[in-house]
């Protein structure tokens, strides 16, 4: 499964993931207040300034928080791509991303420009750190497997998706809003969500839902062909935005392609080889639901605003897949980094985070999403789904917290003590 045995000169110290990982749910808590005391036809809005503020708390406080944090830990051990100075590059990176984000998001939230100044500034340390440091790392790995090809193209579509952003704010801050400037929002748009994240979310799906699940492969097609197919996909649409091209051959092929995914992936989940249950497979399902939904929504323009597509696309498929991957990761970690120092009584790696909360939580999360969808008919549930999410992310905060706690205080004790576990 790992191209290298586990070990701890592999992977960096537990405290680079964590906190990536614990600084997620706080801009989750963010969003849902802005949704509580903005008004809907702001937040619901995709051209508003509060709206675009909501899109980036989610995409850079939530998204790229989780999936940096991930891919420190991901990168030297499904890789063998081990970052040196591990502490300082995830301090460079963690403390830039939440300064940058809070910085370009509250400028367009509360329209202060010289917060965008801020807020690029520190983007721009973390996505270039990030992104160099692993382009370099990647593309020197040389065992290939499926996830690391995913991850080199996830690399490449990140820092493109950064490089327009960049452009875009520049824009802004110059006030030069030139006539091609929706062709590069939209050119954003598409890499950032299916090359960024899609792409990594396939690419790590490939190793982590037979590892975590005891699930079935997915075809050979779907592992090494797919992810280029959609990366090579991304760039094509640039040229269909750029020259006016109708859209809707590319869009039918996008869908295509990620409802291939889909299809695949729950197929997988569907016939494990050990039907254990496991609350996390909620998640994972629900998730991959949201997916398709989203998709038949995007190809058929079923609804005249966005909103709901983004809502489903971004809260119930990727927030609800990451969650999930948290849930496995953080108690995996706790768990793995404990057996390697040599304790032997420690937790099982289901015992780290009860399960009863973590069903809470679904629970939570699928119920604001709910009322999130009937908001665009009943705005005044808006602020049901706002009190919701916000309960949601402070139990997502407190569950990671109270296992990595438990690592942190068996971690404290002599391995050869057998009262370090009660």
């Amino acid at each position: 499964m790992f191209n290298q045995g586990l070990s701890l000169d592999q992977a960096p110290p537990i405290s680079v993931p964590f906190r990536f990982f614990l600084s997620a749910p706080i801009f989750g808590v963010l969003i849902s207040l802005i949704f509580l005391f903005s008004p809907f036809s702001q937040t619901s809005n995709q051209f508003h300034y509060v709206s675009i503020g909501i899109v980036h708390l989610f995409t850079l406080g939530i998204l790229s928080m989780i999936i940096f944090g991930a891919m420190q830990q991901m990168m030297p051990v499904l890789a063998g791509a081990v970052i040196k100075k591990s502490k300082l590059f995830a301090n460079i990176v963690h403390s830039s991303l939440v300064l940058g984000t809070l910085g370009l998001s509250f400028s367009f939230i509360f329209e202060l420009k010289w917060l965008l100044h801020i807020g690029v500034l520190f983007l721009a340390i973390a996505f270039f750190t990030f992104f160099i440091v692993s382009i370099k790392l990647l593309f020197n790995v040389k065992y290939l497997t499926s996830t690391v090809k995913a991850m080199r193209l996830f690399a490449l579509a990140g820092l493109i998706t950064f490089i327009l952003g960049l452009f875009l704010a520049t824009s802004h801050i110059t006030s030069n809003l030139n006539e091609k400037y929706l062709v590069f929002v939209n050119t954003h748009i598409l890499f950032g969500l299916l090359g960024f994240a899609f792409l990594l979310i396939m690419g790590v799906s490939f190793q982590v839902i037979p590892m975590f699940y005891v699930a079935l492969d997915f075809p050979k097609f779907i592992q090494h062909k797919l992810p280029i197919i959609l990366f090579i996909t991304l760039f094509i649409s640039f040229f269909f935005f750029y020259f006016e091209i109708n859209f809707l051959f590319l869009k039918l092929i996008f869908v295509v392609m990620i409802l291939s995914f889909a299809y695949f992936a729950l197929k997988s989940l569907n016939n494990r080889k050990r039907p254990v249950f496991d609350v996390t497979l909620w998640y994972w399902k629900f998730s991959l639901i949201c997916l398709i939904i989203s998709m038949i929504i995007w190809m058929f323009d079923i609804f005249e605003s966005n909103y709901i597509l983004a809502i489903i696309f971004a809260f119930g498929f990727l927030y609800s897949l990451l969650q999930g991957m948290v849930y496995k990761i953080i108690p995996f970690l706790s768990w793995f980094h404990l057996n390697s120092k040599g304790y032997f009584k420690i937790p099982t790696i289901r015992e780290f985070i009860e399960e009863k909360y973590i069903k809470v939580h679904f629970f939570l999360h699928f119920f604001s999403i709910l009322f999130f969808l009937i908001s665009y008919y009943e705005n005044k549930f808006v602020y049901i789904a706002g009190i919701l999410f916000l309960f949601s992310n402070i139990l997502f905060l407190i569950n990671a917290i109270v296992a990595i706690k438990k690592y942190t205080n068996i971690s404290k004790t002599d391995p050869m003590d057998f009262s370090s576990f009660k």
